[in-house]
């Protein structure tokens, strides 16, 4: 289907390169309009990667909750290609994640644990596409 969301953010940019070439610009425009290409750029080479990686990391996640104990809200995972519910899904479970590392105990088992979930958030980080 045209647009293709690749296409409307090439757009965008081409937009963004011509009012770059307005000599009348200020020093904070030009600054301003070079982080905005930073950040579409960011996207291209990001959005079509998300889905896949919530969806990934909200079952990894809900595994790791489920394994101390954690009751889950209910929600069905998205169907299709709902990033938006996907994000929002993964941040609600971050959230709970963060409960469990608040309340582990100063025991064997809750450092092993820590290790356990520290290893998970380093994995995490490494194959955020964002």
């Amino acid at each position: 289907m045209r647009p293709t969301i690749e296409d409307q953010l090439h757009g965008a940019q081409r937009l963004l390169d011509d009012v770059a070439t307005d000599p009348e610009l200020s020093r904070d425009s030009h600054e301003n309009l070079a982080n905005v290409r930073r950040l579409l750029k960011q996207i291209g080479r990001s959005w079509a990667e998300l889905l896949p990686f919530y969806l990934n990391d909200n079952a990894t996640m809900a595994q790791l909750l489920t394994r101390h104990d954690v009751e889950l809200p209910a929600a069905a995972e998205p169907g299709g290609y709902d990033v938006a519910e996907a994000a929002r899904r993964n941040a609600e479970l971050r959230a709970l994640l963060s409960g469990v590392i608040t309340n582990l105990p100063d025991t064997p088992d809750g450092t092993a644990a820590r290790r356990e979930i520290t290893e998970y958030l380093v994995r995490r980080i490494e194959a955020d596409p964002s």
